[in-house]
């Protein structure tokens, strides 16, 4: 509600709308005025206890732009209240973005206003609806509890899908402060889950899953609606949603990349009949009969409304918030057949063009995936090259990676790259490098020899800690060869 800058701050309500903008960069207290402390506090006081309607809207103005710089101004806490009863919109709005932030801290001094807030709760315009709601759920204090939950079961029928949406984001407080009001919260959230309105169904998930998250059969009865709404949900309601339908896909949906399932019959089968035509007795047939269709399986044949979650989450890999591409690439991850898994594979590359802490969530993810999936990013192979400017993190996850998607027709091209990253002036990922050699090493045995051979002209560095290491790795690896008789991978 309150820009997190201070620079502007705007509300709209339901019933016409109003704009107020604090611009601190032109204001004439914009500089003096947040270097002092008292004096100033008590002109605020002084404005607030007037009876003037434009010195207590610039007051609030001054306020709320102290608490977006960052200022504590818990003390004015009294004098604001007091002016939750004025007939000025704006003011009135002002008012409760303060005691919103301010409310758990001054419990005492908001309790003595709940019945304002309760007559709030019937005010026309939507805004000042949901801000009272958002403070009576801001009180921490058991006593008014059971007027919480009053005015949760009003709001939750509210004509307005914001008030409706401010509700949902009131349980999970109303719960974490009395546990044993679970039942009756469980009975506003199966409403809320009902709710078709875009702007409610992510709050409403996010209730869910804090308050009653192994109630899976509250979710059947709107998996459907919640497929097909899910496009229009807004991002952070969207990544609620995907990662619930998630866990209800793994849970209530066959999996379709089992071992011993297939998606043809006749393929499935044909291997079983040439097996029976060369046996040479009718008893033995007959046997083999039995065996065989004991191990036989349906072919797998997908949930429709499992094909329902994937095409209706395909469409958000396109999505600009990453924490949404993320969640429908976890998603396919689980749940979607292998075939179609690569499909979030160049979402995922793009998503490594942004900034360093995207980078290091995405290459994490991508190092999952690879160590399971060894050939879906074998064509991005270069996007994983270790650039001069990447922080030391970023370079181990790649190393990861690439050692992860070594193979017989790449792992040339990829040694070659490990050879530049050995110079490195970075002691530790060198260190790391010598390590993903080892690793190349270990997996084809075609690069043996090679490796060795690198990795024995390391012995000769003039830095200690690359000979060290050098040393480690290539014991290990003679070591696994004389004792096992083939090759190990080496650990991290």
């Amino acid at each position: 509600m309150a820009s997190a800058s201070g620079t502007p701050y705007s509300m709209e309500g339901g019933h016409g709308s109003s704009s107020i903008h604090v611009d601190d960069g032109d204001h004439e207290a914009s500089g003096a005025f947040f270097t002092t402390d008292t004096t100033r506090l008590d002109e605020l006081k002084t404005q607030l206890d007037g009876s003037k309607d434009n010195q207590k809207l610039e007051a609030m103005k001054r306020i709320i732009g102290m608490i977006a710089k960052g200022r504590h101004v818990a003390s004015l806490f009294p004098a604001v209240v007091k002016n939750v009863v004025s007939k000025n919109l704006e003011i009135k709005k002002l008012v409760y973005v303060y005691l919103v932030r301010y409310a758990e801290e001054e419990q005492d001094l908001a309790l003595l206003s709940i019945s304002t807030f309760q007559k709030a709760l019937k005010d026309p315009n939507q805004l000042i609806r949901a801000s009272a709601l958002r403070v009576l759920s801001s009180i921490r204090v058991p006593v008014i509890v059971p007027i919480m939950m009053l005015s949760l079961k009003e709001c939750v029928t509210d004509m307005s899908a914001f008030v409706r949406k401010t509700a949902a984001h009131a349980i999970p407080k109303l719960y974490s402060l009395d546990p044993e009001q679970k039942d009756n919260l469980i009975e506003i959230i199966e409403r809320l889950l009902k709710d078709k309105t875009t702007l409610v169904a992510g709050s409403a998930v996010v209730a869910f899953e804090e308050v009653c998250p192994e109630r899976i059969d509250l979710v059947h009865k709107n998996y459907r609606k919640l497929c097909n709404l899910l496009v229009d949900v807004e991002d952070w309601g969207q990544v609620a949603i995907i990662n619930m339908l998630t866990r209800y896909a793994r849970s209530q949906f066959a999996n379709p990349n089992a071992e011993g399932q297939e998606m043809g019959e006749e393929k499935f089968y044909s291997s079983e009949n040439d097996e029976n035509s060369d046996s040479d007795s009718k008893d033995e047939d007959q046997a083999a009969g039995k065996e065989t269709e004991k191990k036989k399986k349906k072919p797998y044949v997908m949930d429709s409304d499992h094909r329902l979650l994937l095409q209706s989450t395909k469409p958000l890999l396109q999505s600009r918030n990453t924490a949404v591409v993320m969640s429908v690439a976890q998603l396919y991850f689980h749940t979607a057949p292998s075939g179609e898994i690569s499909q979030v594979i160049r979402p995922l590359i793009r998503l490594l063009r942004s900034h360093r802490e995207v980078q290091t969530v995405v290459l994490s993810n991508i190092a999952t995936i690879s160590a399971s999936r060894k050939g879906m990013f074998e064509s991005f192979l270069k996007s994983f090259y270790v650039v001069s400017s990447d922080p030391t993190h970023i370079k181990m996850l790649k190393l990861e990676i690439l050692s992860n998607l070594a193979s017989e027709t790449n792992v040339s091209v990829i040694l070659r790259e490990f050879q530049t990253y050995v110079t490195s002036n970075d002691k530790e990922f060198v260190a790391a490098t010598i390590q993903a050699i080892g690793r190349c090493a270990s997996n084809i045995d075609e690069v043996s020899d090679a490796c060795l051979v690198g990795l024995m002209s390391l012995v000769s560095h003039r830095d200690e800690a690359v000979v060290a290491e050098s040393v480690v790795v290539i014991k290990t690896l003679l070591q696994m060869r004389v004792r096992f008789g083939h090759w190990c991978v080496i650990g991290r």
